[in-house]
């Protein structure tokens, strides 16, 4: 499964889909299982149809024993799918989507992971890479893939790990485009960064990327302030740069409120940090992820800054300290 902080059900095809969709995935065969039951959602729903950007899914909600590896067990309640969208289903990589949202995004009640991991494991976190060495860690998060301290922030909306940001920065300079509403998610299930379009344009017209790329290596840090610390993205990470040229690469997308508006932090955001999220508090924290050990120490100084009085930011000192959640269990991703 892909593990999605954006979206809040577990989803599996089914042994009854034999739509295309389906065909190349493994399936979840409830004759096989002993402990398998159907069941029902408060409002007497046993079946539902969920909409994503890209497709749609239908299934029979199940409940069943669910394993993340070894030690983490428990029942869940969960969606198994019959019929999936031609596009994307028949070509994406993994089965089925593991939700980590809120349960607003949820069928029901019940049908939370997050809730039901709450007990066992309140964090979890995500380590993102190029290579094949990404991972998720339930139970707390390895000190070992941290190059930082840890920045916490609190959830603004119980729905995406949503957090506030004060201002938006270039260089560690804020400019005033938020007003104290601004808003993140940090979205495990998405490739892009996206932002409302209102200050997507003024961003890209502020950064003023030359189409050639000749002023590449003069384009700002933009960060994005918490508090009086800023994390910061740098011109590898928000621009695309090819062959054929430069652009910036922060997509138009404007979700209404209550949730919106709001940045959405996917792929690029992920690989610089690891980010990791408490349902205790509820909180997601965030620090630089070591990809390439004391050179990542490094450059976390300029990654993480922190905001002195308005007037500038002073760097953000290399974590050697940081102790890790106890319980862990990690699987590769």
């Amino acid at each position: 499964v892909i593990f999605d902080t954006g979206s809040g059900n577990l989803i599996v095809p089914s042994s009854s889909c034999t739509v295309p969709g389906c065909a190349p995935h493994k399936k979840y065969n409830s004759h096989d299982s002993s402990t398998s039951s159907f069941v029902t959602n408060e409002k007497g729903e046993g079946s539902s149809e969920i909409t994503f950007g890209t497709g749609q899914v239908s299934g029979d909600f199940t409940k069943d024993k669910l394993c993340i590896g070894e030690s983490l067990c428990f029942d869940a309640n969960f969606i198994a799918a019959t019929q999936m969208t031609t596009e994307p289903f028949q070509e994406i990589p993994f089965d089925g989507i593991m939700g980590l949202g809120f349960k607003d995004l949820s069928m029901g009640e019940g049908f939370n992971i997050v809730d039901d991991l709450s007990s066992r494991a309140s964090q979890f976190s995500f380590f993102v890479s190029d290579d094949d060495d990404s991972e998720v860690t339930f139970g707390g998060y390895r000190a070992e893939r941290l190059a930082s301290d840890i920045v916490w922030a609190p959830v603004k909306v119980e729905s995406w790990w949503q957090v506030s940001i004060d201002d938006i920065t270039f260089n560690n300079e804020p400019k005033g485009l938020c007003d104290g509403a601004c808003q993140v998610a940090v979205d495990t299930g998405t490739s892009m960064l996206a932002g409302p379009s209102d200050l997507v344009d003024k961003l890209s017209n502020m950064v003023n990327a030359k189409d050639d790329c000749s002023n590449f290596h003069e384009l700002p840090n933009l960060g994005f302030q918490i508090g009086n610390t800023v994390l910061n993205l740098k011109p590898d990470d928000y621009m695309d740069k090819s062959a054929s040229g430069c652009s910036f690469s922060l997509m138009a997308l404007d979700v209404p409120p209550p949730k919106g508006p709001v940045f959405i932090f996917g792929d690029p955001f992920l690989r610089r940090f690891v980010t990791i999220y408490d349902r205790s508090k509820p909180a997601v924290g965030f620090a630089v992820a070591r990809h390439n050990g004391a050179a990542d120490e490094v450059a976390a100084s300029e990654l993480i800054a922190h905001i002195r009085d308005g007037a500038g930011a002073s760097p953000a000192a290399p974590s050697s300290t940081a102790a890790t959640g106890g319980g862990a269990a990690t699987g590769g991703g």
